[in-house]
């Protein structure tokens, strides 16, 4: 059970946030009149005071005191996971529409593989057969996604707004997602050095926290704009859903695998944020799907179990036939 954790987790932390978005696309209509900059400063500062509780009750004392090393790594993961991660992927919904945004998602593990392979983070030989099967697994995955969204319902798949908004989301996207993917990396790389999984995810969300609350702060200066809805609007749940499960224990939970399993283990599985959202749809809202749907969700499980096949035999072997340690600089340099 213990080996099947990780899986579990990933799969969940995929299937809340397939939840919450469906959620999301509602919150931030045009007519709803909510600010996505005030949406996630909120649910970030509830998962700054969940995560800090957490980490008081169970992980006080795990790990040694966090050094200024730590911190500042902390403070630049924070930056990249929230304000240039979740912000604009938040934001951008309100120039491209949810569907775009999920394909989008599902180019980080690509990302992360291509930075994790240069910088040596993850092993990867082209002409190896384990080397092959990550990338046709992770290419059948981005590919399946891809055919899930533009062809099927593509009336519903396009853009929501103009060639100059469609472009200033597009970028939006582009930026959280080379942000998600180098945040990915460093979070595996601290949690070698700090071996406090839950502190280290409360000090990565505070950090964020103060980050982007100066980004609303700045953007946001009318009063009412911060002024939660509490009638006729999804506002308050999305706030709450948003700040404990998907942003608090959600997120503590990811990091904890992106530890135990390395970086492209944490991104293979957000294909399946595609498939847990269609089917929510199903269920929630009473979309019916396509044949390219069903063909699409299977190529996004075959690309994804390809992967982590192939991920699995290479830890087999690195557990048989220790290799050793590389002599290339270390991606963070260790106290001298």
């Amino acid at each position: 059970m213990e080996a099947a954790a990780p899986y579990l987790v990933m799969t969940m932390t995929q299937f809340c946030l397939a939840g919450f978005l469906v959620i999301l696309r509602s919150v931030l209509a045009p007519s709803a009149g909510v600010s996505a900059t005030v949406l996630v400063a909120y649910q970030q500062l509830l998962s700054a005071l969940v995560l800090s509780l957490l980490a008081l009750l169970f992980d006080r004392r795990q790990g040694p005191k966090p050094t200024p090393k730590i911190l500042a790594w902390s403070a630049v993961i924070g930056l990249l996971q929230i304000p240039l991660g979740e912000l604009m992927f938040t934001t951008s919904l309100r120039y491209v529409t949810a569907t775009f945004q999920s394909v989008a998602m599902n180019t980080i593990p690509v990302a992360v593989f291509v930075l994790a392979a240069a910088t040596g983070r993850e092993r990867f030989r082209f002409c190896s057969l384990g080397g092959q099967w990550k990338l046709w697994g992770t290419l059948a995955s981005a590919t399946g996604a891809t055919i899930v969204v533009l062809l099927s319902g593509r009336d519903s798949a396009g853009l929501t707004a103009g060639d100059g908004g469609r472009l200033v989301g597009i970028v939006m996207v582009g930026v959280a997602v080379l942000a998600e993917a180098t945040a990915n990396l460093l979070v595996e790389r601290v949690a070698l050095q700090y071996h406090a999984d839950l502190k280290l995810s409360a000090m990565i969300t505070v950090f964020g926290t103060l980050q982007v609350a100066v980004v609303a702060g700045t953007m946001e200066r009318d009063l009412s704009a911060w002024r939660i809805k509490w009638s006729g609007s999804l506002e308050l749940l999305a706030i709450l859903y948003g700040g404990i499960l998907v942003n608090g224990v959600s997120y503590f939970a990811r990091n904890w695998c992106i530890h135990k399993k390395g970086p492209v283990f944490g991104s293979a599985f957000s294909p399946l944020l595609v498939v847990f959202s269609f089917l929510l749809q199903i269920i929630l809202i009473g979309v019916t799907e396509e044949l390219a749907s069903i063909v699409g969700s299977v190529l996004v499980i075959l690309g994804l179990y390809l992967l982590l096949w192939a991920k699995a035999k290479d830890d087999m072997v690195e557990q048989s036939h220790p290799v050793q340690a590389s002599t290339a600089e270390p991606l963070l340099p260790t106290e001298s």
